[in-house]
C-alpha cells in the first residue's frame, strides 16, 4: 500500500484521490479511524520514534460527536484515535492535515470570529450562539441577520428558522451575499471562479489564513462585498467536498500527487 486516506468510504473526494493514485500506478485505500490505527505501530529506538509502515496519509476524519451514544464504542474510538494521532504526527512521510499537539483537526472553529482570531485576523463582524433562535438586536443597513443550525449547518435569513434542533449561530452578512471559494494545498491556492477579484489577492490571503490554523489542505470561503472591493472571511473547511474542489481539480490533482510522492 502506497497511500492511506483516513475517512469515510462513501466520501467522494477520498474516492477521487484513490482513483487518482491508481492512475499514477500507486495503491491507495480508504480506512476508517480504527482500521487505520490497527495498521500502524509506533515504537521507540534509541530515543527516536519509528512508525511502521511509514506511508503518506490524507486525514479526512471529522471530529467525533460531543454526544456519547455508546460508551464502549466511544472508548474504542478514543483509543484508536490516540494511536492514529501519534502515528500521523510522528511519521516522516507526507501527512496532509498532520495532527499537532493541539488538535487532530486543525484550529478552525465553527465560530468565524474565533477562526479569524486564531488566523491572526481582526474580526469584522459579530456572532451570537444560543440554544434558541436569537432575534437581531438591531437592523443594519444592507445587512441581513442569518441563523445557522449547528447540527445541520444550514443557514437561513431571519426570520426563517433553519432545519434542525439547534443550538444556533447567528450573524450579520450582506443582504445579497456573494462568495468565493479558494482551495489551498500547502503553499498553493486556486480560486474556484474567474470573477475579476485579482485585486483582493484571495489566494495569498487564504494561504496566510491556513498556516496558523495548522491546516495543509482545505477550502477558505470569503464573503465578497457587492462592489467587489472587499472580502471578509466567512468559513474555513478542513474537510472540503469533491463538489467544492471540482472546479480546480485539474490543478489540485497533480499537486496532490506531487505532495504525496515528491
Amino acid at each position: 500500500m502506497d497511500l492511506v486516506i483516513v475517512g469515510d468510504r462513501s466520501d467522494f473526494l477520498a474516492i477521487a484521490v484513490v482513483n487518482l493514485a491508481k492512475e499514477q500506478g500507486f495503491v491507495a485505500e480508504i480506512l476508517d479511524v480504527c482500521a487505520a490505527a490497527q495498521l500502524f505501530t509506533v515504537s521507540i529506538d534509541s530515543g527516536c520514534a519509528i512508525v511502521t509502515p511509514d506511508i503518506p496519509l490524507l486525514l479526512r476524519m471529522p471530529a467525533p460527536s460531543t454526544i456519547r451514544e455508546d460508551f464502549d464504542a466511544s472508548f474504542q474510538y478514543g483509543e484508536c484515535l490516540a494511536t492514529l494521532w501519534a502515528a500521523a504526527a510522528l511519521m516522516k512521510s507526507t501527512v496532509i492535515n498532520r495532527p499537532t499537539p493541539f488538535s487532530a483537526w486543525g484550529r478552525a472553529s465553527n465560530s468565524t470570529v474565533l477562526t479569524e482570531v486564531r488566523a491572526g485576523l481582526s474580526p469584522e463582524g459579530m456572532e451570537v450562539f444560543s440554544l434558541h433562535p436569537p432575534a437581531p438586536a438591531q437592523q443594519l443597513v444592507n445587512q441581513q441577520w442569518y441563523l445557522q443550525d449547528m447540527t445541520t449547518f444550514t443557514d437561513t435569513p431571519w426570520p426563517e428558522i433553519p432545519g434542525g434542533e439547534g443550538p444556533y449561530r447567528a450573524y450579520y452578512s450582506d443582504s445579497e451575499p456573494a462568495y468565493e471559494m479558494v482551495v489551498v494545498l500547502g503553499e498553493q491556492a486556486w480560486r474556484s471562479t474567474t470573477a475579476p477579484l485579482e485585486h483582493l489577492q484571495l489566494e495569498s490571503r487564504s494561504i496566510s489564513v491556513m498556516k496558523p490554523l495548522d491546516i495543509t489542505f482545505g477550502v477558505v470561503i470569503w464573503s465578497i462585498s457587492p462592489d467587489l472591493d472587499h472580502a471578509v472571511l466567512f468559513r474555513v473547511n478542513p474537510f472540503p467536498s469533491l463538489q467544492q474542489v471540482q472546479f480546480v481539480w485539474h490543478s489540485l490533482a497533480p499537486a496532490l500527487i506531487q505532495a504525496f510522492f515528491p
